[in-house]
C-alpha cells in the first residue's frame, strides 16, 4: 500500500473512532466512511471522493473530509470538482500542505504555473516537502528561472544531502551560471555515486578552465560538457554568459551560434560576429561551416572548412567533416578521400574508421569490401565499443545475414543498453528474422533513447508507424 492511501486510510480510521464514540445519529456518515475505506482500498478514489464529499455534510470534521474528498477527486482525475472541493477548504484558512501541493498540481495541469508555484511555495513553507521542491524546480527550468530552478534545487540538496543524482542536476545548473561553485557539488555527486563519471570529468575540465584566470573560459568549458550531456537549454546558458564575460571572444560567439541551432533557433548574427572578430580561428569558421551546411550551402560550408584547415591541416575532424560535405554535394570520390585521410591521420582512434565505413553504408559503396574492412578495423581497436559494432551489424543487415547482425548488435546492446541506433538496428534485424514483438521493444528503447528530431528517433518513429499502426 503506498504512502498516499496508508496516509488516509489512517485519518478516515479517526475519525471513525471518533463517530462510533458520539451518538448514534452519526451511522450515516460512519456508513458512508466505511464505503469511502472500501473504496479506497480497491483502487477507486472517485467512488471514495463522493462519499467523502457526502460525509462532511454530517460531520464536524467537514472540513477534513472535504479536504479528503478533494484529493481523492484529484486522484480520479477530476480536477474541476477536486479544484472546488479545495478551494472551499483554503477559504476558511484550514488547507494542509498537501492540499495545497493538490491544488499547485492542479494549476500546473491546467496550464497556470504562477498558480501552481504561489500553493507549492505555500505548502514547503509549512512543511518541507522534497517532491514539491522538485516540481518547483521543473517549472522555473522550463520558464527559464535558472535563478529560481538553483535556489529549490539547493533547498532540495539541503533536504536530501546524500542523493547524488540530486547533487549531480544542482551542479550542472551552476557550471552553467557559477562555475566556480558547481565543482562542491559535483565531486559530491561523484563521491556518492561512483558511476557518474560525467561529473568527474565536468569537475577536472572545470577546474582547468578555471585555473586558467580568464573568467569566460570556465563558461565555454561548461556548455561543451553540458552540451555533450544534451543539456542544450543550460549549455546555451553557459555560451552566453561567455559572451557577456567578454563580449571579444569570438569562439564565444561561435558556440552561443551552434547552441541556438541546435535549439532551434537563427544563429546568423552570433555567427557573423565570431568570424568578424577571429576569421582565422578554427573553431569558428568550423561552426559557420556546419551553419551553412545545415542551410544546405554546401558551397559556402566548404569555404570555411578549407579555411579551418588551412590553420589545422592534420585534423582528422575537419577531414572528416569535409568529406561529409563533399559527399552531400553528390562528389563521393572527393568525399572518400577526405574520410580516408581523416582514418590515416589517426589510425589507432576507432572513430574515423567509423566514419569511413558509415560513408560506404550511406551511399551504398562496397558494402562487402570497403564498408566490412573499415568497420572491422575499429573493432580490432576497441572490440567492445557499441557504435563500431553496431556499424559492423549494419552491414551484415545489407548483406541479409541478419542473424550474425543480431549477435553483434547483442554485444553492442551489452556494452551500452541506452545506444539507441543499436535498437533501431536489432529491432529490423527481428523484423527481418520474423520477431516482430521483440521489434516493437527494440524501436520503442530506440525512440525513448534517441535525440528528438534525430535521424534514429524519426527511423524508429516511421518504423512503429509502418509495422505496428
Amino acid at each position: 500500500m503506498n504512502s498516499f492511501k496508508r496516509g488516509f486510510l489512517i485519518i478516515l480510521s479517526i475519525i471513525l473512532l471518533i463517530l462510533l464514540m458520539a451518538s448514534s445519529d452519526w451511522v450515516p456518515a460512519i456508513r458512508l466512511l466505511r464505503n469511502a475505506q472500501s473504496a479506497i482500498n480497491r483502487g477507486d478514489t472517485a467512488a471514495a471522493a463522493i462519499m467523502l464529499a457526502h460525509a462532511k455534510n454530517i460531520s464536524h470534521d467537514r472540513y477534513t473530509l472535504l479536504e479528503t474528498a478533494g484529493i481523492m477527486a484529484y486522484k480520479a482525475g477530476k480536477l474541476k470538482s477536486a479544484n472546488s472541493m479545495l478551494m472551499e477548504v483554503h477559504s476558511v484558512n484550514l488547507l494542509s500542505p498537501q492540499g495545497m501541493k493538490v491544488l499547485g498540481d492542479i494549476a500546473n495541469q491546467q496550464g497556470d504555473n504562477e498558480t501552481a508555484i504561489k500553493f507549492w511555495i505555500d505548502a514547503v513553507t509549512i512543511e518541507d516537502d522534497p517532491e514539491i521542491y522538485a516540481d518547483l524546480v521543473q517549472v522555473f527550468r522550463d520558464a527559464g528561472d535558472w535563478n529560481n530552478a538553483i535556489r529549490y534545487q539547493r533547498e532540495l540538496s539541503a533536504l536530501i544531502p546524500n542523493n547524488a543524482e540530486i547533487n549531480f542536476q544542482l551542479g550542472l545548473m551552476l557550471a552553467a551560471t557559477q562555475p566556480g561553485s558547481a565543482l562542491a557539488y559535483l565531486s559530491l555527486a561523484s563521491e556518492l555515486d561512483q558511476t557518474l563519471t560525467d561529473a568527474r570529468s565536468m569537475v577536472r575540465n572545470l577546474r582547468s578552465a578555471i585555473n586558467r584566470g580568464d573568467s569566460a573560459y570556465p563558461f565555454i568549458i561548461a556548455g561543451q560538457e553540458l552540451a555533450a550531456l544534451s543539456e542544450w537549454e543550460l549549455s546555451l546558458l553557459a555560451f552566453t554568459n561567455a559572451t557577456q564575460e567578454n563580449p571579444n571572444y569570438a569562439e564565444a560567439w561561435a558556440y552561443l551560434g551552434e547552441m541556438l541551432q541546435r535549439t532551434g533557433q537563427n544563429s546568423f548574427d552570433e555567427l557573423e560576429k565570431a568570424i568578424n572578430l577571429d576569421p582565422d580561428s578554427i573553431a569558428v569558421n568550423t561552426m559557420y561551416a556546419l551553419y551553412w551546411q545545415r542551410q544546405e550551402r554546401y558551397d559556402l560550408a566548404l569555404v570555411y572548412l578549407y579555411a579551418a584547415q588551412e590553420n589545422d591541416a592534420n585534423n582528422p575532424a575537419l577531414q572528416a567533416e569535409m568529406g561529409n560535405t563533399l559527399a552531400l554535394m553528390g562528389n563521393l570520390p572527393a568525399a572518400e578521400h577526405h574520410y580516408q585521410l581523416a582514418a590515416n591521420m589517426n589510425p589507432s582512434d576507432p572513430t574515423y574508421w567509423n566514419s569511413l565505413a558509415n560513408y560506404y553504408i550511406q551511399y551504398e559503396v562496397d558494402i562487402k569490401g570497403k564498408a566490412a574492412e573499415s568497420a572491422r578495423k575499429a573493432i580490432l581497436l576497441d572490440p567492445e565499443d557499441p557504435i563500431s559494432l553496431d556499424i559492423l551489424a549494419q552491414i551484415y543487415l545489407l548483406q541479409d545475414h541478419p542473424l550474425i547482425a543480431q549477435r553483434f548488435l547483442d554485444r553492442a546492446l551489452s556494452a551500452d543498453g541506452k545506444y539507441a541506433p543499436a535498437h533501431l538496428h536489432a529491432g529490423l534485424a527481428n523484423i527481418f528474422s520474423g520477431e516482430t514483438l521483440i521489434a516493437y521493444q527494440h524501436f520503442k528503447m530506440a525512440l525513448k533513447y534517441s535525440q528528438p528530431s534525430s535521424v534514429t528517433n524519426d527511423q524508429a518513429r516511421r518504423l512503429l508507424e509502418t509495422y505496428y499502426p
